[in-house]
């Protein structure tokens, strides 16, 4: 075991929400570590303001409120995509936005132990990752100054199990599952035992794109249903023009309600309103559990097929199926479980795979250990805890690939399978772009000196400075049909004929529609007669629609988010009976655009990148 003066530290850099446990600074034993003033939970999200400042956490999403292009909620989305992302205009390496949240986390811990540095910091990961994203989360702990050499790495079902494990002492040979059901992702293993602390990964499966945001949009679906029966114009407000942080404190309320429904019989759901009143709605557990049943069924259906995978038909054949993270208290999700194997819980699920992470380490953590450690950066210093308040951008690490290290020395490859399920029917946005690669995209127009139409993008720049004017909100509008058509990119203005003015919007922005040109390529996207498109300019609706936007809130959920690399424009395809529709918006220019009568989802994706509003 260690000694006094060391300690371990680890850290599940989650997609929602990230947490840490450490030997304890008095007992030794293993820990959680509190990340904020009231849990043990931090969002991973971050706001880059420049390189050299990221802010994370609750500061983050506060400073989304003044500027959305700075903001990303979910930096571990961006791993195994792009190396590097284009976040507030700066181009940084996706590394740098992890180690804003990792660099956080060690000062909190660092000073909990008076200063002192950990002797090992323990960074888990999904089980499916490849080593270059892998890679990444090392190279963000080595940029938050930790040294290579004190840098390890668990997959999360086997640092989960050994968690579990630590109190239920199990044979090799035992066959353990570990549900892991967090914010924004599902995953699910099975595990062999092979001896203390030690597993064998046999089978793995997940899903990108279930998580329990997508829970809080069934709700908030259910939610406006209620509120139209009674208040129509006020769903139209909530879905269209309610500030930010109004739809934050309606999603706040959202999730609690849910947290509450998986100890009480009903919750309070409450529904600000524009004139300052509220509204309250009572959401059963009942309704809630029919509410997630296309959710519910996902996440069975694919835990079913991670046992198939690994041979197992029958519940006598599991040791313990273990629940990870915050949405598997759900008990509707406990009890569809418990069919498949015996059901076990301990702690706070949030938390146990850094804790089990740390058991880990403890066990490996003997004089004569020769566990390999990560070969890294040769430039940092040796007091990295000094390190902890340097910017990001500061001894950036190279950002190659890194092979190790992994507690797991069998040289025998698990025999896992790693299928990532289609996109499930239910309240989901899947973020494509640069995290899915559906779309590999660059902006357009005016931000793009180099491209084709850079000169006429000019030149519309300059027009809609001219002839930009002050909104009622006191936002930037234009009012000038001449200067809005000249900021639509220039293969979208080859595209459509017979532009006409159609009016203003509430705030006075001039509001345009056109059609799109027989013989041109955008028409053979559409279905008539759906085949015009409408669209004006005013900067302060734009800032909220892209947030918006990103959360889901025009289609509840179940809209297909695409994203420009520089997160400045923003595109959400949404097919319902009616149709295929895209709603759009570049922060940038104020610019905002609906399109419907597309034929389908794939036409509505490729809508975007051929019109050149995303590339």
């Amino acid at each position: 075991m260690p000694s006094a003066a060391s300690w371990i530290l680890a850290i599940d850099f989650g997609t929602s929400n990230s947490a840490a446990a450490h030997s304890g600074a008095t007992s030794g034993g293993v820990e959680t570590l509190s990340l904020t003033h009231t849990s043990n939970l931090m969002p991973s999200a971050v706001f880059l303001e420049t390189p050299e400042r990221v802010i994370v956490g609750y500061a983050a999403i506060d400073a989304a409120q003044h500027n959305p292009a700075g903001y990303v909620a979910s930096p571990k989305r961006l791993i195994g995509g792009q190396s590097v992302t284009t976040v507030n205009g700066h181009t940084v390496p996706t590394a740098t936005l992890v180690s804003a949240v990792l660099r956080t986390i060690i000062g909190r811990a660092v000073a909990a132990h008076a200063g002192h540095p950990p002797s090992q910091v323990v960074l888990t990961h999904p089980e499916a990752w490849a080593p270059e994203q892998i890679a990444v989360l090392t190279d963000a702990a080595a940029g938050a100054g930790v040294p290579a050499d004190d840098i390890r790495t668990i997959s999360e079902p086997r640092a989960a199990a050994a968690h579990y494990s630590r109190s239920h002492a199990m044979a090799p040979g035992a066959t353990i599952v570990v549900f892991d059901f967090g914010g924004g992702t599902l995953d699910i293993a099975v595990l062999t035992v092979t001896g203390d602390s030690d597993f064998e990964v046999v089978a793995a499966r997940g899903n990108n794109g279930l998580g329990g945001k997508n829970l809080d949009a069934l709700i908030q679906r259910w939610v406006f249903d209620r509120i139209a029966e009674r208040d129509p114009d006020l769903v139209e407000w909530l879905r269209r023009g309610a500030p930010i942080d109004t739809l934050q404190a309606l999603q706040d309320s959202i999730r609690h309600a849910k947290e509450l429904l998986s100890e009480t019989p009903s919750a309070t759901i409450t529904v600000p309103a524009p004139n300052g009143a509220r509204t309250t709605l009572q959401l059963t557990r009942d309704e809630f559990d029919e509410l997630i049943t296309p959710a519910v069924t996902e996440a069975i259906r694919l835990t079913r097929e991670t046992l198939l995978d690994a041979a197992i038909t029958h519940p006598d054949q599991i040791t313990a199926l273990y629940l990870t993270g915050g949405s598997s208290r759900i008990p509707r999700i406990q009890h569809e479980l418990g069919a498949l194997g015996p059901v076990a819980t301990l702690d706070d699920p949030k938390t146990v795979v850094a804790q089990g992470a740390v058991t880990t380490a403890l066990v490996r953590a003997t004089p004569n250990t020769d566990h390999q450690r990560v070969p890294g950066p040769e430039a940092l210093m040796p007091a990295w805890y000094g390190q902890l308040g340097h910017p990001p951008g500061r001894g950036q690490p190279t950002g190659r690939p890194i092979a190790g290290p992994q507690f797991q020395e069998d040289p025998t490859p698990p025999r896992r399978r790693t299928g990532r399920t289609a996109a499930i029917v239910v309240s989901a946005v899947v973020v494509l772009g640069i995290i899915a690669a559906a779309i590999v995209v660059t902006r357009t127009g005016s931000d793009d000196p180099a491209g084709p139409d850079s000169t006429a993008a000019a030149g519309a720049a300059e027009s809609t400075a001219a002839a930009a004017a002050t909104g009622n909100d006191g936002g930037s509008i234009v009012t000038d049909e001449a200067t809005l058509l000249a900021t639509l990119p220039g293969s979208l203005q080859a595209d459509t004929t017979n532009c006409r003015k159609t009016g203003f919007t509430t705030n006075g922005a001039v509001t345009m529609m056109c059609d799109f040109a027989e013989g041109g390529s955008l028409v053979e996207l559409m279905e008539p007669p759906g085949d015009y498109m409408m669209f004006h300019i005013d900067s302060n609706e734009a800032d909220t629609r892209i947030v918006n936007i990103r959360n889901g809130v025009y289609t509840d959920g179940t809209g297909i988010l695409i994203e420009s690399p520089d997160r400045q424009a923003a595109g959400e395809v949404d097919t319902d009976g009616a149709g295929t529709t895209i709603d759009y918006v570049d922060a940038g220019t104020g610019l905002v655009i609906t399109v419907d009568g597309l034929a389908s989802v794939e036409d509505a994706q490729t809508f975007l990148s051929q019109s050149g509003l995303i590339r």
